[in-house]
């Protein structure tokens, strides 16, 4: 034991080196080599968690490490969980499986609304790491982390997430849990206000074992309910009770989020959900398809999971639509009535634009979250970039001054076409600036989907 510890020591000094205290404290405190041979090395780590963290994000500096002293590059990696004295073993290649397909084909579709369980969520490269994640905190009374903080772009599964944690604790575990949307905690916390019942509300919540909190993003530019949320976040937290939080964007990009309370959702973990790769996509259609009471073949899936690459609420639609049609209509669902019935989707040539992608594309080309697009702030760096995605909006959607005031929180009409009008006179007063507008103009009309 001395000499594997003497081993383990020489490879965590590298690491601290390369990793630096505060990711090195996070990952590796409680590890430790177990054994090694020539072709193996077998590592303790505290929690599932920790052990996905490391294979995914460390793997290669531990081959390295350990490799050296064995002259074996090619070493593979195994890891045992740590728990009650006894160790469980993991290979590096084994890691957590995906859950079981359900396939129960004569399930009608009032059923695909059902309640969502982490059971049927389907797991793949872009969102494996939050749904372990979410299984820790759910199993382990004391996770390594707390609170875990879980953000991407819209339909990629947050909701699911939290919702599967909710009905897994309550199920499993006899706890005090709490899941809302942040609209709907503030929504309660005025509603107190108003009625003078501030301390029934602070109890209920401050009271919670579990508190899961979707669309957190909804906080922003709501000083005093990000004061009271602050609050409520501080009593549980300082009671170690588990906290998960959902949104749009990571809480540095929330905007006019209070500096303290930004910092304390980035104390725990903060794992992005990506959009899920073709692979994911086909799981998550054949899952969802053997739901429905028509069959769907495979290259019909296959089909659609190529050409709905956006998130997980567009595949669904597809699959609703097509049922619809093959029902109302006694149609089998093939390739041709996929082409009949989904055309205007699938065509590159006149591509439906959604003002999602306009909204994406100036968010990227400035550099600034949603959140502060949909604000009140006059600043020129948000502003500005605020009147182009209007001027977008007007020209490839062609919506009325009135739908686009709307979409931006109840905009005036007079707002949006002065905003209009101000870009279109630097289009004709700036050749560069005519230039770049074209250029993003292009980029959202020949994305692919």
């Amino acid at each position: 034991m001395e000499a594997y510890s003497k081993v383990w020591d020489d490879v965590l000094q590298n690491i601290r080196e390369r990793v630096g205290p505060l990711r090195f404290n996070l990952w590796f405190k409680n590890t430790r080599l177990e054994s090694f041979n020539d072709n193996y090395a077998n590592i303790i780590v505290p929690n599932i968690f920790t052990q996905v963290w490391l294979q995914e994000n460390f793997a290669n500096v531990l081959r390295e490490g350990i490799g050296k002293l064995v002259n074996n590059k090619d070493l593979d990696i195994r890891f045992s969980i740590k728990k009650n004295g006894e160790g469980e073993n993991i290979s590096m290649t084994n890691i957590p499986p995906l859950p079981e397909e359900k396939t129960d084909s004569g399930k009608n579709y009032s059923q695909v609304n059902r309640i969502l369980k982490l059971e049927d969520f389907v797991v793949g490269t872009n969102n494996r790491l939050a749904y372990t994640a979410a299984l820790e905190m759910v199993k382990d009374k004391y996770p390594a982390f707390n609170p875990l903080f879980i953000h991407g772009a819209v339909g990629v599964g947050k909701t699911h997430i939290l919702q599967g944690v909710l009905n897994k604790a309550k199920e499993e575990q006899n706890i005090n849990a709490i899941y809302m949307s942040a609209e709907k905690w503030t929504n309660e916390f005025i509603y107190s206000l108003q009625k003078g019942k501030i301390e029934a509300f602070r109890q209920k919540f401050r009271n919670a074992d579990m508190f899961l909190i979707d669309d957190v993003h909804f906080f922003s530019n709501k000083q005093s309910t990000q004061e009271e949320f602050l609050h409520t976040f501080n009593a549980l937290f300082e009671l170690s009770k588990k906290i998960i939080l959902a949104s749009d964007a990571h809480p540095k990009l929330i905007g006019q989020l209070k500096e303290n309370l930004a910092s304390r959702f980035m104390s725990g973990m903060v794992i992005k959900i990506d959009k899920p790769e073709y692979v994911t996509r086909l799981l998550i259609l054949r899952s969802k398809a053997a739901k429905f009471d028509v069959h769907f073949p495979e290259d019909v899936l296959e089909f659609i999971a190529e050409k709905f690459d956006e998130n997980v609420r567009e595949v669904e639609s597809a699959l609703i639509t097509l049922s619809a049609h093959a029902r109302f209509n006694e149609k089998k669902i093939d390739l041709q009535l996929v082409n009949e019935v989904l055309s205007e989707f699938l065509c590159n040539e006149g591509k439906i634009i959604k003002i999602n992608e306009i909204e994406e594309s100036v968010l990227t080309h400035f550099n600034i979250s949603r959140t502060d697009l949909h604000s009140n702030k006059k600043t020129k760096s948000i502003a500005f970039p605020r009147q182009v995605c209007m001027y977008l909006i007007k020209t490839l959607l062609n919506w009325s001054y009135q739908q686009i005031g709307n979409y931006f929180t109840s905009k005036k009409h007079s707002t949006v076409m002065f905003a209009i009008k101000k870009v279109n006179e630097q289009i004709e007063s700036d050749k560069q600036f005519k230039l770049s507008i074209e250029k993003l103009m292009e980029r959202i009309k020949k994305e692919k989907r």
